[in-house]
């Protein structure tokens, strides 16, 4: 399958697709409150090895047994995310309430030659701990070092054992018990949370569909995850897939980072951050897939009328096609070039305008009238409820006749014609963006309170995530 040489040539002119997202303070906040309650219900799945505890002294010796160790009860504990550097991020917890059960069994080798048993009953409280994660080379999250310790752990005996009897193995049981619960915490963290934690890392490279005929889709592809002091930084490229061919783009610096430090902080839990080459990229695209193209018809363009439309405006044209509704398509020639500034967006556009008459003229196929236009316009957009409108400011338009099937037209009403393109190309451009398009969710993550934002460089999307509706996705083991 071949791949449009034009979309080749500017896979060589834009070398730098670049998009940072960013998972803010609050999103580490919100992150911390679903691993807690990750933490509630992976809990009760725990499985907590039997202990064994062997005991010689002058009376008697043998061995005693904890079995069937069971949670009855948690609270987990407060949690908190801290990112450092550029490589750790560390999960520390505070607090925490625990009730446990047990069964205890005695197996004497001398003094009594009968097996003991009873149950044990044990109450924590208070679990510090500090998990650190290390992205590695690969991008890859393994725990760096696991430290956890049960500030108060109270055990009780029940069972046919005398009182003094049991004293003798209350300590070392405890600190067994104890010993093993941290043990399995850490075990746990490794085996279970980090595993999910990497699974949602990686749901982040998503893949942004642009087209459908022909099949155009935007990849994201991780390059690398750094750490901040209040932030975790997914950096990623962005490529193309036109018809199941990968145009892939030269890696250069991004630029993105050294643009966004002056940004108001976020109040969202995520960022995005699209770097300008990546928005051509998209452009250019839905260019080469005529999505920017778009048909006008309104009730100005009839050429006959009793008060105010085309044909009153151009009576030649209303003489040549007499009692016509005309309709206007308007559509890019070439990827239109865009400048993002703080606020507003500056498009350079070279369009076309072919106008079209209904019912068609007899001996004349296609369009009447053709009209080419270069244009420079300012774009600013606003977002509701996921909705984008555009608001067009234009300030420059150049616009030639290019052809006219309906006859020779006076200069006059060449002129007036081109003049009345500019409303024309406004039109077009807001029949495109002016009404709103709604923007998909690029998180794959169920989200709200979005809002999308021009730049200097860049745009930036911003987005709470709902955390329960994701936790009711979430497999625990």
């Amino acid at each position: 399958m071949r791949i449009p040489i034009i979309l080749l040539i500017i896979t060589y002119i834009i070398v730098s697709n670049a998009l940072l997202l960013r998972v803010n303070e609050i999103g580490l906040h919100e992150a911390a409150n679903f691993t807690r309650q990750w933490l509630s219900m992976a809990a009760p799945h725990l499985k907590i090895p039997d202990i064994r505890e062997s005991f010689y002294n002058n009376f008697a010796s043998g061995e005693m047994a904890v079995s069937n160790i069971t949670l009855k009860k948690f609270v987990p504990p407060l949690i908190r995310f801290r990112p450092s550097d550029h490589t750790f991020l560390y999960l520390s917890t505070l607090s925490g309430y625990a009730q446990m059960s047990a069964d205890w069994n005695v197996e004497f080798f001398q003094w009594i030659p009968i097996a003991l048993r009873g149950n044990i009953n044990a109450q924590m409280t208070g679990l510090i701990s500090e998990v650190a994660m290390r992205i590695n080379p690969d991008n890859e999250v393994e725990v760096h070092n696991c430290v956890a310790q049960i500030r108060d752990l109270r055990v009780s005996f029940a069972g046919s054992m005398a009182a003094e009897v049991i004293h003798w193995f209350r300590d070392s049981i405890t600190r067994q018990i104890r010993h093993k619960l941290e043990d399995e915490y850490c075990e746990m963290m490794k085996n279970h949370l980090l595993p999910w934690v990497e699974a949602q890392l990686y749901q982040f490279p998503t893949n942004i569909s642009i087209s459908h005929s022909p099949e155009v889709t935007l990849i994201q592809t991780m390059r690398s995850i750094s750490m901040a002091h209040q932030n975790v930084d997914f950096h990623m490229r962005s490529d193309i897939i036109w018809q199941g061919e990968l145009v892939e783009s030269n890696t250069v610096k991004d630029s993105t980072m050294e643009k966004i430090g002056n940004l108001t902080k976020s109040s969202r839990m995520l960022d995005m951050f699209i770097e300008e080459n990546t928005v051509k990229s998209i452009i250019a695209a839905a260019h080469f897939s005529d999505h920017l193209k778009t048909k006008i018809e309104s009730d100005f363009l009839r050429t006959e009328c009793e008060t105010l439309c085309i044909g009153t405006v151009f009576p030649e044209l209303a003489v040549q096609t007499p009692n016509r509704s005309l309709y206007v398509e308007a559509s890019t020639l070439s990827p239109p070039v865009i400048d993002l500034q703080e606020g507003k967006a500056l498009v350079y556009l070279n369009a076309s305008m072919n106008v079209f008459a209904n019912p068609p003229l007899d001996n004349i196929e296609g369009s009447i009238v053709t009209i080419q236009l270069e244009t420079e316009f300012m774009l600013k957009i606003e977002m509701q409820n996921r909705k984008v409108k555009g608001f067009v400011n234009m300030i420059n338009t150049q616009a030639n006749l290019v052809d006219s099937k309906v006859g020779l037209m006076s200069q006059k009403t060449v002129d007036l014609f081109v003049n009345m393109s500019t409303p024309i190309l406004e039109d077009a451009i807001d029949v495109i963006i002016g009404r709103g398009l709604t923007v998909a969710d690029p998180f794959q993550f169920p989200s709200m309170n979005e809002n999308l934002s021009i730049h200097e460089k860049c745009i930036r999307w911003e987005a709470d995530i709902v955390m329960q509706t994701l936790l009711a996705h979430t497999k625990i083991f």
